[in-house]
């Protein structure tokens, strides 16, 4: 390791741990789930608006302002793919996958593609943070003889999701009953479905896998068994 390297990895700048992209949260698609980087990203930027829209009139220089929202949190980075040195070397196949995760999973209901989450080491500012693939550019710029291509630059865009993923286990989309909560002074059970699964309203799915018939009527100390996102929508 070169002296500036130890110096970094010393300091904490250097990241060799490679950058990955993961599908989270019950809507997985059938194959492939994790996309591990070639090369970690030299910049990320990270993005938000206000929603903003601006009345005309004569009283006021500029119009009125009028303040509609907070547009979602966009991730936008360039990712390196390099199958050079290989034989039998071609990017397409991790790029297909980049873009099958654009396209709504098969049997989703109603109709989405997978949420996406980019880990690269011990990233505090991007740890939550998933949400849909916007848009995925491919650029590619080294073939072999026979036209197929060994690297490729990849522009994409991540629509961040304000909705808390759901804790299930991922694999089965069925009841995990290793997931549990404890009811604690405060909660009822729509504030424990929004908080586990993303939604107030799973509430009744909640009730029915634990045998409760009043709502209302939880004792605090109570532990529940939580389902997962999926099973709660079928039974909403």
């Amino acid at each position: 390791m070169s002296a500036a390297s130890a110096l970094g990895s010393a300091l904490g700048i250097l990241k060799p741990t490679k950058a990955k992209l993961v599908c989270v949260g019950s809507n997985l698609p059938s194959g492939q789930t994790e996309l591990e980087c070639m090369f970690n990203p030299t910049e990320y930027r990270i993005a938000q608006s206000a929603q903003v829209s601006r009345n005309a009139t004569a009283a006021k220089e500029g119009g009125t302002a009028d303040f509609s929202g907070t547009g979602p949190v966009t991730l936008t980075l360039q990712l390196f793919f390099d199958d050079f040195a290989s034989m039998s070397g071609n990017v397409t196949p991790k790029i297909n996958t980049l873009m099958s995760w654009t396209r709504p999973v098969s049997g989703s209901t109603p109709p989405a593609p997978p949420q996406v989450a980019f880990r690269w080491g011990g990233n505090q500012m991007l740890s939550d943070f998933h949400g849909f693939l916007r848009s995925v550019s491919a650029n590619y710029t080294i073939f072999r003889t026979d036209g197929t291509p060994v690297q490729a630059r990849v522009d994409l865009t991540i629509e961040g999701d304000t909705q808390p993923l759901p804790g299930q286990n991922p694999t089965s989309r069925s009841i995990d009953s290793r997931r549990t909560h404890m009811i604690v002074a405060g909660d009822t059970l729509q504030s424990v479905a929004y908080r586990e699964l993303g939604k107030p309203a799973y509430w009744r799915a909640i009730a029915d896998l634990n045998g409760i018939d009043d709502p209302l009527r939880v004792p605090t100390g109570t532990v529940l068994l939580i389902p997962t996102a999926a099973d709660a929508a079928r039974g909403s």
